[in-house]
């Protein structure tokens, strides 16, 4: 079942899973002997790393060693989206090795973010040696500690970034504050849209509760976008500020609700066999559910043209939209239903 989002800055939106009771409380002192037990932070530098890395070394110890004091396995789903199963294989391979695995949760997921686009990362590397590449008039101590108090590193290297936004290349500018609306708005349909394919497909992976991040930013107070924090996250929060009150509900607020109503009482998640990345949501007491999308570059493939498909259907009726609540025609034929097809992932639904 996928809950709504609630008003907290501090809750997360998340899906349900169905858990298993403790069989005794090993923590001690007045704790729930019903809590579970989770082992978080698995990210996206241990997924995308290669077997025998730092991070993996890592976790494979933590596993080995902590097998036996925690209940769930908290993996972060960033990234590419269609990395999301060989993240989840990988989590479980991890567990594997060391004794029976354990129910997976998606305890952060969320996107765009800069590290997608490895296209973008020589050119960040460029822009953030600049800031040191220009000496202080003088190479006093005096200069120098007073440059460090000035500016860090980290404010230094941002400050450099925005000074280039204009020659930057669009994917790196829709993540800065103050870039062109029309690539603010570029951002927000390929959040939109990864917003769905990420949780259907770590639903399909088994995975029974997703936890976005972030619902909003938890003070009422201005971002400083010269934080490296906010070139890779400051975009992601769903809701913001009018004044002190959480108000704002950006493009992603909404497809995060048609996500949540779409995917009430959802128990199984299939692939199912078509030329495009389709899947047969299975929901108790509820009608038949496919979400459909082709895969293709999250930026170029704005500009292809959509696809015909045909879907196996045996509802009598048939209704669709897309990640952003727009309708989208469909036509029913004997056994099957036709539309077209794009990098958006649509809902088609029957009564």
């Amino acid at each position: 079942m996928v809950t709504a989002a609630p008003s907290s800055a501090r809750a997360i939106a998340a899906t349900t899973i169905s858990s298993r009771p403790r069989e005794r409380w090993r923590g001690g002192g007045g704790g729930d002997p019903a809590a579970l037990v989770v082992l978080g932070g698995c990210g996206y530098d241990v997924f995308s790393s290669e077997p025998g890395s730092e991070p993996r070394r890592f976790f494979d110890h933590l596993v080995s060693a902590g097998r036996e004091h925690f209940d769930v396995f908290s993996a972060h789903l960033y990234g590419d989206p269609q990395t999301v199963p060989s993240s989840v294989d990988a989590a479980r391979a991890m567990m594997a090795a060391y004794g029976e695995p354990k129910p997976i949760v998606a305890g952060e997921h969320g996107g765009p973010v800069p590290f997608e686009f490895p296209e973008l990362e020589p050119v960040m590397q460029q822009a953030f040696l600049s800031a040191f590449a220009d000496a202080p008039a003088t190479q006093s101590t005096d200069e120098l500690q007073e440059r460090a108090v000035r500016e860090t590193p980290e404010r230094a290297a941002m400050r450099s970034l925005y000074a280039r936004m204009a020659e930057l290349p669009p994917r790196l500018r829709m993540f800065l504050d103050g870039c062109p609306p029309e690539l603010d708005a570029l951002r927000d349909r390929i959040g939109c849209r990864q917003l769905v394919v990420r949780t259907v497909l770590a639903l399909a992976a088994g995975i029974r509760r997703t936890a976005y991040w972030d619902l909003a930013p938890e003070v009422p107070r201005p971002v400083d976008p010269l934080q490296m924090m906010h070139l890779l996250f400051g975009k992601l929060p769903l809701l913001g500020y009018r004044g002190r009150s959480l108000e704002v509900r950006r493009p992603m607020a909404e497809t995060f609700s048609l996500v949540a109503e779409r995917f009430a009482g959802v128990e199984r998640v299939s692939r199912m066999d078509a030329v495009v990345q389709a899947y047969a949501v299975e929901r108790a007491g509820r009608g038949p559910l496919v979400v459909v999308w082709d895969q293709r570059d999250p930026v170029d493939g704005e500009q292809e043209p959509p696809v015909p498909v045909t879907l196996p259907w045996t509802a009598p009726e048939a209704v669709a939209v897309d990640a952003f609540g727009a309708p989208v025609s469909v036509r029913l034929e004997r056994g099957s239903v036709r539309l077209d097809v794009s990098l958006t992932p649509v809902f088609v639904r029957g009564p």
